[in-house]
């Protein structure tokens, strides 16, 4: 079936976007929240404090770095950078990739890969299309996902075989266990690997440490329930899975931009008032784990 599908493939244009249009000033600025409609490409031409959260966890965007979004992904891009990126379907169908879909949302360094930003912005069309100008965008995606889908399976390869399965089921233990203390070693052992290569192998799929992806759960959680409910702060710390209200604090400030109070007071005065905006992964907040401490 797959192979038919690669055979029959027609790749469609579906749009094409410079984020650079309006560059942010501020690191809380959003981009918009948005549901994924087509098949998206992205490159990061550079970046100052930006993050892209796709599907609640949030990435840095690393300069160079090369996003792929499948749809029905919730996506929203956060603060100062500039991206590149293309819309697509796979055939006027809008066909499903299996070996696509199965790739990481985070792929690969574009210069590891011959990818550049003169490449993405060939990637545009003009308004008055030329025959020819199909055909060569065309050539430039179809080479484009040759190269995604060859390095997904050399990483894939690389990192073994069930590597992305493994992180996946880390990743399902973290969703069904954030609100417990949660220690590497439970999260290597769901894994089914040692513990240094299971958080060798988590960064390289994710772009994040396994604490910085709890951590940033967590926060997400906490802030969903802080505006769905009435709830003291301090239960719905606890509820999702903090127990030091400083660190809960500090966390919450560094990600979203404000306290956990001030956040709660501005999403309560209405319309007219935007939420804050999540910012950017910070390393003093997020890197102060040991190998056997509980996070």
């Amino acid at each position: 079936m797959e192979q038919t599908l690669l055979q029959s493939l027609s790749p469609r244009f579906a749009g094409w976007h410079d984020s650079g249009a309006v560059l942010h000033t501020d690191s809380r600025q959003s981009y918009g929240r948005r549901v994924v409609e087509h098949y998206e490409i992205e490159y990061i031409v550079f970046s100052r404090s930006g993050c892209i959260v796709a599907n609640g966890i949030p990435v840095q965007t690393i300069p160079q770095s090369v996003f792929l979004r499948r749809p029905g992904m919730e996506v929203e891009g956060i603060g100062v950078y500039r991206s590149l990126f293309v819309e697509f379907d796979l055939n006027d169908g809008a066909d499903r990739l299996q070996a696509l879909d199965r790739l990481t949302p985070v792929l690969f360094n574009g210069e590891e890969l011959g990818l550049d930003e003169s490449f993405f912005l060939g990637l545009a069309l003009p308004v008055r299309l030329q025959p020819w100008q199909l055909l060569e965008w065309k050539a430039k995606l179809l080479h484009l996902l040759a190269v995604l889908l060859r390095q997904g399976e050399t990483s894939s390869e690389a990192t073994g075989q069930e590597g992305s399965a493994a992180v996946r089921r880390a990743l399902r233990y973290i969703r069904s266990h954030y609100a417990e203390p949660v220690t590497l070693d439970q999260l290597a052992g769901a894994a089914g690997y040692s513990r240094c290569y299971f958080c060798k192998l988590f960064k390289k799929v994710t772009q994040l440490t396994p604490l910085q992806y709890l951590v940033c759960y967590r926060l997400e959680q906490a802030k969903k329930q802080m505006l769905e409910s009435d709830e003291p702060l301090e239960a719905v710390m606890l509820e999702t899975g903090f127990h030091n209200y400083g660190y809960f604090w500090r966390a919450f400030r560094q990600i979203y931009g404000l306290s956990p109070q001030a956040f709660r007071q501005q999403m309560r005065q209405g319309p007219g008032q935007p939420p804050a905006r999540q910012r950017g992964i910070a390393e003093d907040v997020f890197g102060c784990a040991g190998p056997g401490d509980l996070v």
